[in-house]
């Protein structure tokens, strides 16, 4: 087994596009981080971006997948870089270790990032990474984000990486608490709310139906989201989801980091898991974003 994901591991660096000019740096990387964790069994601070650090633990494949190949999810993080400003606030739902939030605060500095963690040991590392970069712009939630207030199951099946609410209890479950956007942000302005990211496998839509009132405003304007079929956990269809925003006047998009251009797509045209869900009435505002208008008006 552990033959079978060395071999997948270095393919995927062999042909991510942040490593195409340094596969075999990128790989000895690999094979060094394999040999110290081993080793020592301890953690490794490592540069995730100028001035950002994360905290790379032995078990942790979203921190390794950082130092293995810097940026991994190559458009949606590239996107998240070009498009937030000083001053714009974002949302991690399902944060993990906190990933997207470091990214996220290296450009925001009088905005606020909302990141909530519902796993207790990647909440744990999340506020390490927070403290690591000395962060106070992050507001850390050890919470499942859902449309109703009180208390879930996780499922624990799929690892750390990948755990996702359930009805059904059982011994690879575990307790955690559970509230809505509308009830965790009512004290908060969505103003400057113009990005969030999204991943929790497969009950985005139960964060959704817990966020009408932000979605009935267009905020945020933009959704860094996965689609893919663990919504059927849930009894629903990817369709299903892009029906839900559809109807809060929300299309898709595919982003191309190295055209740095956005791309309506259909679910069918869906390249890989991740999508952006842009507000129709915020399009315009998010390409001149991207092209570096950095005067470009908030749209109504």
């Amino acid at each position: 087994m552990s033959n079978i994901f060395a071999v997948s591991t270095l393919r995927y660096i062999w042909s991510h596009p942040n490593c195409k000019n340094q596969r075999i740096k990128s790989i000895f990387k690999f094979i060094g981080w394999q040999f110290y964790k081993r080793l020592t069994h301890k953690y490794l601070d490592i540069e995730l971006i100028s001035n950002i650090k994360i905290r790379c633990h032995p078990d942790s494949y979203s921190a390794a997948a950082a130092l293995y190949c810097g940026l991994y999810d190559y458009d949606e993080m590239n996107f998240l870089l070009r498009y937030l400003r000083g001053s714009d606030s974002f949302l991690d739902i399902g944060s993990n270790v906190g990933i997207y939030t470091l990214l996220a605060a290296s450009k925001i500095k009088s905005g606020l990032i909302y990141s909530f963690e519902a796993l207790p040991k990647n909440y744990s590392r999340l506020t390490q990474n927070i403290e690591l970069n000395q962060l106070q712009q992050v507001k850390p939630y050890a919470i499942a984000v859902s449309d109703f207030t009180g208390t879930t199951a996780l499922n624990l099946a799929e690892g750390d990486s990948m755990p996702f609410m359930t009805d059904q209890v059982t011994d690879n479950t575990i307790k955690v608490p559970t509230d809505t956007l509308e009830n965790l942000l009512k004290y908060e302005s969505s103003a400057n709310l113009t990005l969030a990211k999204i991943d929790i496998e497969g009950a985005e839509i139960l964060a959704f139906k817990g966020a009408v009132s932000l979605l009935k405003k267009q905020r945020p304007y933009v959704w860094i989201m996965e689609i893919n079929d663990a919504v059927n956990n849930f009894g629903l269809q990817k369709q299903d989801v892009v029906k839900f925003l559809q109807d809060y006047g929300y299309s898709l998009y595919q982003y191309d980091a190295d055209t740095n251009q956005i791309h309506s797509i259909t679910l069918a045209q869906q390249k890989g898991n991740n999508v952006l869900a842009i507000a129709d009435s915020a399009i315009d505002f998010v390409r001149d974003r991207l092209n570096e208008k950095s005067l470009a008006s908030s749209p109504v």
